[in-house]
């Protein structure tokens, strides 16, 4: 078994110290357009750093042509590029299309927020699928289906939530609980990050970027700590009940933080609320059926050895990724 443990250290390591970067998680960007007068106004052109640390490459221009002047480029904290300056167009904003390019994995959307003058307030998210959108159409009132996939790449790209998951799945086979156990723990999570999530969108709570961030990081890290303590099998305790669901109420504040500036239009607020939260939800599902996919398999091969070492090596991960996570967050903070 030494190989293998060995084989674990090292892929905790590249874990702990390759991919915190991506732990939150895609680069962010979004266009401001704002018409002062027909045909001229305001630009804010944002765009974040993404995981793997180089701006996203995602460009636009507005079809019939307009053009850009007085471009200023700044940076803020290393981590965002901002663009400002002026939109000169030969007629009005809201004939106007606007198109975006640029797409890649770790950047793979636009947010748009446009204010003709004479027009209604547009918002649009531009996806490789969708690249182009008018600058004169009326918002939605539908909810716009993106929003789905948006919450699952949410979760799925957001690695400290991804080791939550699997940390609360590996503690469920730990103690060896049954089904509903399962089904519980993860509904109290999900009731948990919902509800602040909510809260939070809704503008009824406000709560310390930084501060969350770092606890989402321990939270991870308790995890870990539970896996590789010893403890007779049972039932889960009430006070570890209630710490899933705390963290819960955690993780739901960084999915809406991270949403800060992609936002939730105001007139479909509720359904694409409920949209981004299904997304999430779907994403969870999917990452603890591939666990327990691979775990079944593993077993059902004869290989419990490979079993173990997927467990330990799983867990060695969580507490070297989430370790790094607190140390750096907390740095960060203080």
């Amino acid at each position: 078994m030494r190989p293998f443990a060995l084989l674990a250290g090292l892929f905790a390591l590249w874990l702990g110290f390759g991919v915190p970067a991506q732990a939150h998680e895609m680069g962010t960007s979004a266009l401001v357009l704002h018409e002062e007068s027909q045909g001229y106004g305001q630009l804010v052109f944002k765009r974040t750093v993404s995981a793997d640390g180089k701006v996203p490459p995602i460009d636009f221009k507005f079809e019939p042509r307009c053009e850009l002047r007085n471009i200023n480029t700044e940076w803020e904290d290393n981590a965002e590029v901002i663009q400002r300056g002026q939109f000169h167009c030969n007629s009005a904003l809201k004939n106007h299309r606007l198109q975006a390019n640029g797409f890649t994995r770790l950047a793979p959307d636009l947010i748009v927020l446009a204010t003709p003058l004479n027009g209604n307030r547009v918002q649009s998210v531009l996806t490789p699928k969708q690249t182009e959108a008018s600058l004169g159409s009326q918002t939605p009132t539908a909810a716009p289906l993106e929003y789905l996939g948006i919450g699952i790449e949410h979760i799925v790209f957001g690695w400290d939530h991804v080791l939550f998951v699997a940390g609360l799945y590996l503690l469920w086979k730990k103690r060896r609980q049954r089904l509903r156990q399962l089904i519980g723990q993860f509904t109290l999570f999900t009731v948990g990050h919902s509800l602040t999530l909510a809260l939070l969108v809704l503008g009824l709570i406000a709560v310390p970027t930084r501060a969350i961030e770092a606890w989402i990081a321990l939270s991870v890290l308790w995890l870990a700590w539970e896996l590789i303590r010893k403890e007779v099998p049972g039932k889960s305790s009430w006070a570890h009940l209630v710490l899933i669901g705390a963290f819960g109420l955690l993780h739901g504040s960084g999915f809406a933080l991270s949403m800060e500036q992609r936002g939730f239009p105001e007139d479909a607020l509720l359904s694409t609320l409920l949209l981004f939260n299904l997304g999430i939800e779907i994403g969870q599902l999917w990452i603890v059926t591939l666990l327990a996919t691979t775990f079944a398999f593993l077993e059902k091969t004869h290989l419990p050895t490979w079993s173990r070492l997927a467990q330990h090596t799983l867990t060695l991960c969580m507490g070297g990724a989430a370790l790094y996570w607190t140390v750096e967050r907390i740095y960060s903070y203080v």
